[in-house]
């Protein structure tokens, strides 16, 4: 499949994440709630995914490996996120959630693989930041103590998703199973859930609590995480981790469409410099994809 059409199904379905998780509050839901539905849907799509004997064969030839990148990109990475989430404005979230992804993915890839960046990377990647800043300054960003140990949060999350994709990648383990090592942490998530959290599932709020089922579940952990880590394996993990500073200019466009949201011209200014980081990032002469987001590898 093209390098433009994966990261199709990969970096809008990650955008529209937040879209249906507030849609999904407004219903009632408990951020508990999401994530159960989400990783309870998901363990199912694993289980499918193991029908098969081919996959079984492969997780079976390196159990602790996946166990390894399942338990950094599953059931418990999404509750951090969503725990760093609310102790933080939005405006925050937006800026420090992909910085601290796409920061800490170069240094593991660094570290573990090797691979530093160039200087045209970095300054790509100064970009890159400078454009997420101006993006998130819109809307007022505040630092308090709760703030800050929500960026703690991120930075944590930052380096569990930059271990999960470097990983993976070193070991060079087979995408549909790493999303399916995932998915299995739905099955301690959720008794977890039953046991521990407070739920506002509903009749009226279940059809709500299906949908992010089917949605986060399903779509985004078997077709955008899929498409992701195929990017990860085609591309390496620093260059795939640059697409993700399109998420908050995707997931603003997405809320202003479903959600009715208000958006300012400073957000589309942002925008519209993390793309120029991203095209100095991927440098000169990448080809169609790479003259937009610079989604190639570079030496």
């Amino acid at each position: 499949m093209p390098v433009i059409l994966l990261a199709l199904f990969s970096f809008p379905p990650m955008a529209a994440q937040f879209a249906a998780t507030k849609i999904g509050v407004e219903a009632g839901l408990t951020a508990w709630d999401i994530a159960a539905f989400r990783y309870g849907a998901a363990a199912i799509g694993a289980l499918l995914v193991l029908a098969s004997p081919s996959r079984r064969a492969i997780m079976r030839a390196a159990p602790g490996r996946f166990i390894v990148v399942g338990l950094l990109g599953g059931a418990f990475y999404g509750a951090i996120f969503t725990a760093a989430t609310t102790m933080m404005p939005a405006s925050h979230s937006t800026l420090f959630a992909p910085s601290s992804s796409i920061v800490c993915t170069l240094l593991v890839a660094g570290i573990v693989l090797g691979v530093w960046p160039s200087p045209t990377r970095l300054i790509g990647v100064a970009v890159i930041l400078l454009g997420l800043f101006v993006f998130a300054s819109v809307g007022d960003v505040k630092v308090d103590a709760q703030a800050l140990g929500g960026d703690a949060l991120f930075g944590l999350i930052g380096l569990l998703w930059g271990c999960f994709s470097v990983f993976a990648r070193k070991w060079n383990l087979d995408p549909l199973c790493c999303v399916a090592a995932m998915g299995l942490t739905g099955f301690l998530f959720v008794p977890l859930w039953l046991v521990v959290a407070p739920s506002n599932v509903t009749a009226a709020n279940l059809p709500v609590a299906l949908g992010e089922a089917i949605f986060q579940g399903w779509f985004l952990t078997f077709v955008a995480f899929l498409a992701y880590m195929t990017l990860v394996h085609r591309l390496g993990p620093p260059t795939a981790a640059l697409g993700i500073a399109l998420i908050p200019p995707m997931g603003v466009a997405i809320a202003t469409l479903v959600l009715h949201e208000t958006t300012y011209p400073g957000q589309w200014l942002g925008a519209s410099i993390v793309v120029v980081g991203l095209a100095i990032a991927g440098g000169v002469g990448a080809g169609p994809l790479g003259r937009v987001v610079g989604l190639r590898p570079v030496p």
